[in-house]
């Protein structure tokens, strides 16, 4: 299990398995974190390495070697500019933070030092930084208890450190009633940018099913929708785009539509056509199998049928009585990755 802590020190100093810089998109040295972070590591070499990589999206992270540091290895995380909070800017930290934990797992790694991300001159509010970082360190916890990852955070203001022990006391150790078990120990997930995005059915995943390329299981469940009540011209317009919003906006306008045939069909389609996008796309199957047996969970607050009804960054996504949806897609990948397991052909 990881174990999470603050310390008053410069993040260069930090002897762990891996640091993150706070980067930008373009992976160029900065001020700040990101140039304290090129300077110790040698300008020259840690930027022809950024340069090779070209650039990390908002919201993720990309990983080089941490050249003169103590660190092995430089996980740049791309934290998002503080708008109003309503520009997808908590899901972007969340992410940045739970790809950058990722990455480390990945490259063996048993220890990680963080800077509080966006907190400084992209203006993200220090209290709101400190909620979304310590949630994404608990959920990576909860999806990998037996990966022993010490995380730390390096911060040189005894405010922001006093305000992030403060948060951390709060978030990892609540009260946990014990009929809250499973759930503890859970993948939760909603873009396929964010973390565990792969899990979305927007996932960009192409497949063959009944002769046809999909070029995701949105896709495969909307032409499925639109043919199972006849309604050819809104098939054919569904297969004609790659946009999955306006896949799913097709397919919610199919004619002839009848709610209860849907209800009854809906899950058994998902199902084959995840079963598809899984077993013909081999990093996507190693990933779902990599899950193991725990829950997972599709969070919007807007999806009662499909995701939980719940967003991602509340807490209340913990506690099934608190749902306000029926999370199907999530039960269905579990019978995906079961019969991935069990190597069952449907």
């Amino acid at each position: 299990m990881s174990s999470i802590g603050i310390c008053m020190t410069n993040i260069t100093n930090l002897d762990t398995d891996a640091i993150v810089n706070a980067a930008n998109e373009g992976l160029w040295a900065g001020g700040g974190v990101c140039g304290a972070g090129f300077d110790a590591a040698g300008y020259a070499e840690l930027q022809a390495a950024c340069d090779a990589i070209g650039h990390c999206d908002t919201g993720s992270a990309v990983i080089t070697p941490g050249f003169r540091l103590k660190a092995k290895y430089i996980i740049h995380a791309v934290g998002p500019c503080w708008k109003d909070g309503t520009h997808n800017e908590p899901e972007q930290l969340y992410g940045a933070y739970m790809r950058s934990l990722e990455l480390a797992r990945e490259n063996g790694c048993h220890s990680i030092g963080f800077p509080l991300l966006s907190a400084g001159i992209f203006g993200y509010p220090a209290d709101q930084a400190w909620k979304e970082a310590i949630r994404a360190c608990q959920d990576f916890q909860n999806a990998h208890p037996e990966t022993k990852m010490q995380i730390i955070f390096a911060v040189i203001d005894e405010k922001i450190r006093a305000m992030g022990q403060k948060t951390l006391d709060e978030l990892v150790s609540p009260d946990v009633p014990e009929d809250k078990g499973p759930l503890y120990n859970a993948v939760f997930f909603h873009l396929p940018g964010e973390a565990y995005g792969y899990l979305s059915n927007w996932y960009p995943s192409v497949f063959v099913l009944d002769g046809i390329t999909f070029s995701c299981s949105e896709q495969y469940i909307m032409y499925r929708k639109c043919k199972l009540f006849g309604d050819e011209s809104a098939a054919a317009a569904v297969l004609a785009t790659d946009d999955p919003a306006k896949q799913q906006e097709i397919g919610r306008g199919a004619s002839g539509f009848v709610s209860k045939i849907w209800d009854g069909m809906k899950q058994t389609i998902a199902f084959r056509g995840l079963f598809a996008k899984f077993s013909q796309n081999e990093s996507l199957k190693k990933q779902l199998l990599d899950t193991g047996d725990v829950f997972l969970v599709e969070c919007a607050q807007s999806d009662k049928i499909w995701a939980c009804g719940i967003r991602l960054q509340d807490n209340e996504r913990f506690d099934m009585n608190k749902w306000k949806g029926q999370n199907l897609l999530g039960f269905t990948l579990m019978e995906v990755r079961k019969a991935l397991q069990t190597s069952t052909v449907f």
